[in-house]
């Protein structure tokens, strides 16, 4: 690992633009782990297109909808243990497969079209969400798209990256990028996904969403850095924040004390939720 990131140190020094491209194909390049795919406990009963390059997969059963988003290079097998919790005699399920995260791989994706999806699967359903969840890159698509409308009553959104100009600075430093590399990057990335930086601050976007709201995030997670959480959090005082230890970014979908707090939220919109014993983590000044 260190002498990959000495050869991306000076080949980024040498030829930022080159450089900068190959971390750009890297950052939009789903890389879905080959267990999951073709792997499910349970078929959905019906699949619909969403665009060219997405499905929602459908389970119909109770009267309340909800709408599970997976995060990048994530799948909505991820939310099985979820669906269980929550229980078919109360709730009908529809989970996304976003544009490039099939089965089969189909293209390079982006945050951009994350939020596109999700906009055209709520047009796909065409009637009220009661709940949405979202993990991850999934879960900043959903509070992006929850700033627009209100007509969503609960949310639970997992693990969020909130600063998308941390997301691709910490790419631009874990391969040791120089500054005009790192620049570049920034501005490339910027115009793939066709939002500013300042217009997908996810934190600042908080404020403007009704639903009510539960945050889960790890306080250990190496993925997504728990603070971002704390800054929407931040941002809407009326939101639950929940932290676990010791979870991950993905094993915090099948922890069970989560799956509890999270089907009581669903079914009740209760946001009294037990934290952890001490206080809730600061966000750094």
């Amino acid at each position: 690992m260190k002498l990959f990131q000495l050869l991306m140190a000076l080949f980024s020094r040498l030829l930022p633009g080159r450089a900068s491209d190959l971390a750009l194909r890297l950052m939009t390049g789903p890389r879905l782990p080959q267990a999951w795919r073709g792997r499910s406990e349970f078929a959905p009963d019906s699949q619909l297109p969403v665009g060219e390059r997405a499905r929602l997969n459908i389970w119909l059963g109770g009267p309340q909808r909800v709408l599970l988003v997976h995060g990048w290079s994530g799948h909505w097998t991820q939310f099985e243990a979820m669906m269980k919790a929550l229980g078919r005699e109360s709730f009908s399920f529809y989970a996304l497969q976003m544009p490039g995260h099939g089965e089969e791989p189909d293209g390079a994706s982006d945050v951009g079209e994350f939020i596109t999806t999700l906009r055209l699967a709520l047009e796909v359903i065409g009637e009220p969400v009661d709940v949405l969840i979202g993990h991850s890159m999934g879960a900043s698509a959903a509070a992006f798209v929850l700033a627009e409308r209100g007509d969503i009553a609960r949310t639970v959104l997992v693990a969020p990256p909130t600063d998308f100009r941390g997301v691709v600075g910490r790419m631009a430093s874990a391969l040791k990028f120089g500054a005009r590399a790192r620049q570049q990057l920034l501005d490339k990335m910027a115009a793939r996904v066709g939002i500013g930086y300042d217009a997908l601050d996810i934190a600042r976007r908080g404020s403007l969403i009704n639903a009510r709201t539960l945050l889960v995030h790890d306080t250990g997670d190496r993925e997504v850095p728990f603070t971002d959480s704390l800054r929407l959090h931040q941002a809407m005082p009326s939101a639950t924040l929940h932290q676990t230890v010791g979870k991950g970014h993905r094993r915090v979908l099948t922890d069970k004390a989560v799956l509890g707090l999270v089907a009581g939220f669903a079914r009740e919109g209760v946001l009294s939720v037990p934290v952890p014993e001490g206080d809730l983590a600061r966000v750094p000044a």
